[in-house]
């Protein structure tokens, strides 16, 4: 029922145990297509001392992550794609959760878990009413809470004729351009139920990327916008982007977007920085009441 979509490239510490939460699934009933984008070290090894014939191995050259998630959904034999990324890791309830979603919402094409990071960092999550719901304004509700992330999105197949793949040009920012055009033309159901963990400490991870043209912030046009709540996502998405080019000092990059959005002009920067302060004082004055005093 599902094809399980794992791009790979110089993963060879994490790709047996990406596997493994896989086989290790309550629901067995997938196959699993990995796509060697070009992996110079024994990233291929590591997955063929695994022996499952629902294993399928493709090797491509070198053409980024965007390229070898759209050759596994080509190479899909089954309605349902899965992403994986080739370093994190499935809680054995993931694709059982999703049974259960479609179950309720049968008529849907996109269904997202929820998930957690490996450090265990505190992250914001919407209040919510029921324990699977659909997201009633994505881009509103994006601002504050990672909704979609690559490895708990399971989507059917037919999606990707009406808004296309993962762009190519992108090396950075190719999914959130994705679930972007999914939101606008489907409606997403979610659940608030953990079963994936995004392992920040694993080796190859990409960092901010200094070739803003093929990032897919530098290329997102406000005028494309379908509503307020859209263009004040993406205002937002790039505040914070600016935000951390500076914290790189990154100056460049930081200065480049500021000068390609009049939308997000050096005075709204400034007082994004303000509200910054402002909230990060606040939450110290609750941690520590007595400097209240």
């Amino acid at each position: 029922m599902f094809s399980v979509v794992i791009p790979l490239y110089n993963k060879e510490l994490s790709i047996k145990n990406t596997i493994q939460s896989v086989l290790n699934q309550s629901y067995q009933n997938f196959e699993v297509v990995i796509i060697n984008d070009g992996s110079t070290d024994s990233s291929v090894d590591a997955v063929k001392a695994i022996k499952d014939e629902r294993i399928r191995l493709i090797n491509q050259d070198n053409k980024g992550v965007s390229s070898a998630r759209n050759k596994g959904i080509q190479e899909a034999k089954y309605e349902w794609i899965a992403f994986l990324d080739g370093d994190d890791l499935w809680e054995s309830n993931h694709l059982e959760e999703i049974v259960k979603m479609m179950n309720i919402y049968p008529t849907e094409k996109v269904y997202v878990t929820s998930f957690e990071y490996s450090d265990h960092r505190r992250v914001y999550k919407h209040k919510r009413n029921n324990s699977i719901f659909k997201i009633e304004n994505y881009f509103k509700e994006a601002m504050n809470e990672d909704l979609l992330w690559t490895s708990i999105v399971v989507v059917s197949k037919d999606c990707f004729k009406e808004v296309g793949f993962f762009n190519i040009n992108y090396n950075r920012g190719e999914d959130l351009d994705l679930w972007s055009r999914f939101a606008k033309k489907f409606n997403i159901v979610k659940s608030i139920e953990i079963t994936a963990i995004y392992r920040i400490d694993a080796e190859n991870r990409t960092n901010l990327s200094k070739n803003l043209e093929a990032c897919h912030y530098y290329n997102y046009e406000f005028n494309d916008s379908l509503s307020m709540d859209e263009f004040k996502y993406y205002k937002n998405f790039l505040l914070k982007r600016i935000w951390e080019y500076f914290l790189l000092k990154d100056f460049k990059s930081a200065t480049m977007l500021l000068n390609r959005y009049p939308e997000v002009g050096k005075m709204e920067f400034i007082c994004f920085l303000v509200d910054l302060y402002y909230f990060a004082l606040v939450r110290k004055l609750k941690k520590f009441p007595r400097l209240l005093k």
